[in-house]
């Protein structure tokens, strides 16, 4: 399962369904840090793709749940200084908006393969 967070409400659908097509369950896209830590709070995602800045914040707090619970995610955002926010940001793979959909894919593909022992 894929959490997806984009605040673009077309960028999500495009890439929610981009993901689908490529095999993947996809939760989302959710538009907030806020709705993000209340799924996860009920579930458990695989993967995530993270969209930079969000409405209620850096990605911080996200991104430090992430890793905290062991999630691979990427970060696909509109520029490079959104990343400064915090360690857990700065060591995730980074793909620049406007991203071509199959890069997604692949990045999600090799954290996939990276994640599993």
């Amino acid at each position: 399962m894929v959490l997806l967070i984009e605040e673009d409400p077309l960028v999500g659908l495009a890439v929610g369904d981009t993901l689908a097509e490529a095999g993947y369950r996809v939760a989302g896209p959710l538009t907030s840090q806020a709705e993000a830590l209340a799924w996860m709070a009920r579930s458990a995602p695989d993967l995530a793709v993270l969209d930079l800045p969000l409405r209620d914040g850096d990605g911080s707090r996200l991104a430090r749940a992430l890793r905290r619970r062991g999630v691979p995610f990427l970060v696909h955002a509109d520029d490079a200084c959104d990343a400064a926010a915090c360690a857990e940001l700065r060591a995730a793979p980074r793909l620049t908006k406007p991203a071509w959909h199959r890069d997604l894919v692949l990045v999600l593909g090799q954290l996939a393969r990276e994640a599993r022992p």
